[in-house]
């Protein structure tokens, strides 16, 4: 008797109710409860880059991570306002050859059109209000 109980149980968790739900999302998708996958928060490669992509979409701004721009790739663009916003970590922009890539490539953005900001994380983690004033202060001298 417990078996059949047990089995009924199953049942009724593993099959019935996932094609109720199924059946329900079919016939009135707008009410479906399904959480967006934010891909463009994925594509975030270190936690200063999350950390600012944050404060911009919270502002309301679209933020594209990753962007490829030539050989490079733009760590957070604001692409309406052609604003490529690099974010640079202690660890990978500190020595002089890291730091003469990262002039070749602020030379290369431009002459691409894009404008271009730096932040380190120091600057990220620390004073993201003024982070932010610089960022809204560059997309207001358009």
């Amino acid at each position: 008797m417990l078996e059949l109980i047990g089995l009924v149980v199953f049942v009724l968790i593993f099959v019935i109710m996932p094609i109720f739900y199924t059946v329900d999302h079919i016939r009135n998708p707008e009410f479906a409860d399904v959480s967006k996958v934010d891909i463009q928060r994925l594509k975030c490669e270190s936690p200063i880059e999350n950390r600012l992509y944050s404060a911009l979409t919270t502002r309301g701004y679209y933020v594209a991570t990753q962007v490829p721009c030539g050989k490079y790739r733009i760590d957070l663009a604001l692409p309406h306002h052609n604003l490529a916003i690099e974010c640079d970590g202690k660890k990978y922009h500190s020595t002089p050859a890291q730091k003469a890539h990262d002039r070749r490539k602020n030379i290369y953005l431009r002459k691409n059109g894009w404008k271009v900001l730096r932040f380190s994380g120091k600057q990220i983690n620390g004073n993201m209000k003024r982070v932010l004033k610089i960022i809204e202060d560059t997309i207001n001298t358009d």
